[in-house]
């Protein structure tokens, strides 16, 4: 494996040099303004450690050793090639250049629940940002079990504004990093979010993500309206669940109202026919209309 240390230019380097300290300072600029932070502090050392990828992230490892002032770590991809993590502090992100054979890759990593966040931000042969590759991905702290990604499992999606099958959706974004599961929220249109209201604990691990992410603020807001809790009330209660070690309850409860919504959505898309599966479906979903549950409900229930 080869093993790349990233270092500033030299100021006294010459023309050229010049030019790559110009760069990388564009490129983080042009990164922090596409994929802003949270509250600026020098450090974070909720972030040392060693994370695994999940979703397009597969394979990948990112150890930081130092999350302090001068922060230090691996960034290891999937290929095997390794490069060293340095740079600096900005907006609550750690922001670093990535020298991989062939071109430079400017990254941010930011904390999230379980782990960390990766935005990447590649440059082209020329040195130019390459804004329409931006893209985030999501990684665990080491240690924290995920079950395998289902049959019907698909990458998140980009962007907003275009259509995902809603079984999709179910399958996947429990994987998903909280901008894609934001973005999948929006693709799944009106019909299908509001069903996901109708099973709580589903709607209410839904928004946990998108609490978490720095789009889709309005449809965050129409999701939590009439709920009696907010985002606040989600992060406390998920991380009370995660310090007491309850959190696998949380996911399991999750992963029954999964099953149970997931017939329904097939048998509303014409995937499922049989009246034996999509008549107790249809119960169901009838029942859970009839529900007087909420996410502040929910949540309380959860404390």
């Amino acid at each position: 494996m080869s093993s790349i240390e990233i270092r500033p230019a030299p100021r006294s380097a010459g023309p050229r040099a010049g030019r790559l300290a110009a760069l990388a300072a564009l490129g983080l600029a042009l990164l922090a303004a596409l994929l802003a932070g949270t509250p600026a502090r020098a450090q974070n050392p909720d972030m040392e450690g060693r994370f695994v990828g999940i979703g397009p992230a597969r394979g990948m490892q990112v150890e930081i050793t130092d999350a302090g002032r001068n922060p230090a770590g691996m960034f290891h991809d999937s290929n095997g090639v390794e490069a060293t993590i340095g740079g600096g502090w900005k907006n609550g992100g750690l922001e670093a250049l990535l020298n991989f054979p062939g071109r430079p890759v400017f990254v941010r990593l930011t904390p999230s629940a379980l782990g960390m966040q990766m935005a990447v931000l590649p440059l082209d042969p020329e040195g130019k940002p390459l804004r329409e590759q931006a893209r985030v991905l999501a990684f665990l702290r080491e240690g924290i079990e995920t079950p395998e990604q289902p049959a019907l499992y698909q990458d998140p999606p980009k962007r907003a504004g275009s259509e995902i099958d809603p079984d999709v959706f179910l399958a996947s974004y429990q994987f998903w990093p909280p901008e894609g599961v934001a973005n999948g929220f929006d693709n799944i249109g009106p019909r299908y979010r509001t069903i996901l209201r109708m099973f709580p604990q589903i709607h209410a691990d839904v928004l946990w993500k998108l609490c978490q992410a720095e789009t889709q603020r309005g449809l965050l807001a129409e999701a939590l309206r009439g709920q009696g809790a907010g985002c606040a009330d989600i992060e406390s209660t998920v991380s009370r669940l995660q310090e007491s070690g309850r959190f696998s309850d949380w996911k399991a409860a999750v992963d029954r109202e999964i099953s149970q919504l997931m017939p329904a959505v097939q048998c509303s898309r014409g995937y499922i026919v049989k009246e034996s599966v999509c008549a107790p479906a249809s119960q169901r979903v009838a029942k859970a209309a009839t529900s007087l549950e909420t996410l502040g409900t929910l949540l309380g229930r959860w404390r």
